[in-house]
């Protein structure tokens, strides 16, 4: 049975707020680390795989094995576990819970635990992402995007591969001396993500949301702009979702100015992004448990 609260920030949330893959990863806010090494954002530049779960949830329990056996086989990405829905009589009482747990399957669960007592993480994730049953994989890319959303088997895998295959941000082009403060653009690069699950939302539904952001970079005295347009489109029909996400980047140098006596600072890195006008749905899942 749904909790109330939960049910109503679902209801008031306006469809341009749906977070879906492609767009940019909510903060990290947990309370505290329950298990593992703290952590207190995610890191740029690295692969993180958000789990939320419960000590109750059946469907959560049975997938910690598998979990743990994909951090072993990723060591570079960081995976933890968010325990924000569990039913304590307070905060305290459900922490109480969630150690009681690991230190009883403390064989089966190889990577971080972290608690959510009040729930912000829940409501800024799972409730933006219009998902009401757990478990439920958040994979957050190199560039700090959502890359995938949904249950935690084989697509997860999948997704965690393709995200650690991704570049971490635009390498620049090397200054040319005939064209010191020339702009080259370089032709758009387009992938396509398409995935699919059962769902239990009824009838026949399409809605698309569109996203560009602009980074850029600057090193050895070089400017690099990357505009990157992330389309998604979301179609509900026959009890299926099926989601698909476009990224189209464009990019494009300018070599810096040098002044007498001063040069650019290497490696600096600035990073901005716009959204445009978006609706959407992010994927459901008819299987698990409901918090």
């Amino acid at each position: 049975m749904l909790i109330p609260t939960f049910v109503a920030s679902i209801a008031f949330f306006s469809i341009g707020d749906v977070l879906v893959p492609g767009k940019p990863a909510p903060a990290f806010t947990v309370d505290s680390f329950v298990r593992g090494q703290e952590v207190k954002t995610l890191e740029l530049g690295k692969v993180h795989v958000i789990e939320f779960w419960a000590t109750w949830c059946g469907p959560c329990v049975a997938s910690m094995p598998h979990l743990t056996e994909l951090q072993k086989q990723n060591p570079d990405v960081q995976f933890i576990g968010v325990a924000g829905f569990e039913r304590g009589k307070d905060a305290s009482d459900s922490k109480n819970r969630v150690q009681e747990f690991l230190q009883a399957k403390s064989d089966r669960v190889g990577f971080a635990i972290a608690f959510d007592g009040d729930g912000t993480m829940a409501t800024e994730w799972m409730t933006a992402a219009r998902r009401n049953t757990i478990p439920t994989s958040f994979v957050v890319g190199k560039d700090g995007n959502i890359a995938f959303i949904g249950s935690p088997n084989a697509e997860l895998d999948a997704a965690i591969a393709e995200a650690k295959k991704a570049v971490s941000s635009v390498v620049p082009p090397a200054p040319t001396a005939t064209k010191p403060n020339t702009t080259d653009s370089g032709s758009p690069v387009k992938t396509v993500q398409v995935s699919e699950e059962p769902t239990d939302e009824k009838g026949t539904s399409t809605t698309t949301s569109v996203s560009t952001e602009t980074h850029s970079v600057t090193k050895n005295g070089v400017s690099s702009n990357s505009v990157v347009t992330v389309e998604t489109t979301v179609e509900i029909r026959d009890g299926r979702r099926k989601t698909t996400v476009s990224r189209t980047e464009a990019g494009s140098s300018d070599a810096a100015k040098q002044s007498s006596g001063t040069t650019g600072a290497p490696g600096a890195k600035s990073s901005s992004g716009a959204s445009g006008s978006s609706s959407g749905s992010s994927k459901s899942s008819s299987s698990g448990n409901q918090p």
